[in-house]
């Protein structure tokens, strides 16, 4: 094998893992939002089981206030009952305070009913928490996880960086140009081998002279399909 076809696939092996890695640099924050996705779920469902828990309180509140309110009118009722001298409107309090506390008696109902609905709704709201915890723990662990991740690719880019750097200042610099410009054009895979009388690039068999090139070892030989070049061991 020609030393400078030794030299490029060498190249090649830090350029391959330079992309591979900065393919998994990329997905990262991808990965990420994805975990707070699952999180933002979780915390949708907590909000919506605490809605229902308050609208429950709320309108037990608001039938407390409205049997509070009567019981007040019912107090003043009695007292202007008694200080009246007159039978008549003695029976109309006695009347309105009837019909107030039948309200009230109402009102107690439809408060005991809402009690008994609040204790049905307040378990959903329990386990929507819980599951939050749970699955906030495990977010952030992924999280955690995923950044440690990005911060160990990045050192590793920058190491096969500067050894890309340094194997670079070896190769010849006509066929260094030829490299790099067919790395931009075929991506990862510019040193391909010649399989028998297929170039494992474009899977295309090549003509006699290329087979010839690269068997002989004296020069560069490249693909006349898709320029990649060629080797045998």
């Amino acid at each position: 094998m020609l030393p400078v076809i030794q030299q490029l696939l060498d190249l090649q092996d830090r350029d391959q893992r330079i992309i591979s890695l900065s393919k998994d640099l990329k997905n990262i924050p991808m990965l990420q939002e994805r975990a707070k996705g699952r999180l933002a779920d979780d915390e949708a469902s907590v909000t919506t089981a605490q809605g229902r828990v308050r609208e429950v309180e709320l309108k037990i509140k608001n039938l407390e206030l409205d049997a509070n309110t009567r019981r007040n009118t019912i107090g003043r009722l009695k007292e202007q009952q008694f200080a009246t001298r007159k039978n008549e409107e003695f029976r109309a309090m006695g009347h309105e305070i009837e019909r107030y506390e039948k309200e009230i008696s109402n009102l107690e109902d439809q408060e005991l009913e809402l009690m008994d609905k609040l204790e049905k709704v307040k378990p959903d709201l329990t386990a929507a928490q819980q599951a939050l915890g749970v699955t906030k723990k495990s977010v952030d662990s992924e999280i955690t996880e995923l950044t440690e991740r990005a911060k160990a690719i990045q050192e590793r880019v920058a190491e096969l960086t500067k050894e890309r750097t340094e194997l670079s200042a070896n190769v010849e610099p006509d066929a260094l140009a030829m490299y790099n410009r067919l790395l931009k054009s075929k991506g990862n895979s510019v040193v391909v081998y010649l399989d028998k009388e297929t170039c494992q690039g474009c899977h295309m068999k090549v003509v006699l002279a290329t087979i010839q090139g690269v068997r002989e070892q004296k020069e560069i030989t490249n693909c006349e399909q898709c320029g990649r070049v060629l080797y045998q061991g």
